[in-house]
């Protein structure tokens, strides 16, 4: 009895320090949103949600063919001048959580295009200043 024991009290944390080192740690998700019109800066480099181009995606409550997309123009900066203009295409065959496309990288930051919010309705109308650029920052 006393070699099985003394052979568990090697084996258990072997096993525990083995445990941890399969262990994977995610880095969090930081998603910002970011609304038309406003900017966000890092370091010394802006991004600007200039305006909602078209919004031709298929509303909640009502079933479609093609489920659309939603088309975007982004400003980006640094020191406050203008470096280019963007059209960014969020949809299921363009940019959308599952597919992100980075916009900007900064020193050890890097900035990706993830969704647009609120999705539409049938039944509700979005008003122009309502729409919200989701950044995911890693």
């Amino acid at each position: 009895m006393k070699p099985l024991l003394t052979l568990l009290l090697f084996i258990t944390p072997l096993v525990l320090i083995t445990a941890q080192d399969l262990a994977q740690s995610n880095t969090p998700k930081i998603i910002t949103k970011l609304n038309v019109g406003n900017s966000i800066s890092f370091s010394s480099k802006s991004i600007k949600f200039i305006k909602v181009i078209e919004d031709s995606r298929c509303p909640t409550d009502i079933n479609c063919i093609w489920p659309g997309e939603v088309k975007i123009s982004i400003a980006l900066y640094e020191k406050d001048v203008l470096l280019e203009e963007q059209e960014l295409i969020f949809g299921p065959q363009n940019i959308n959580p599952d597919h992100i496309v980075e916009i900007l990288n900064i020193e050890q930051k890097r900035i990706y295009g993830y969704n647009i919010s609120p999705y539409p309705s049938a039944n509700d109308t979005i008003n122009p200043s309502d729409y919200q650029l989701e950044l995911l920052i890693n």
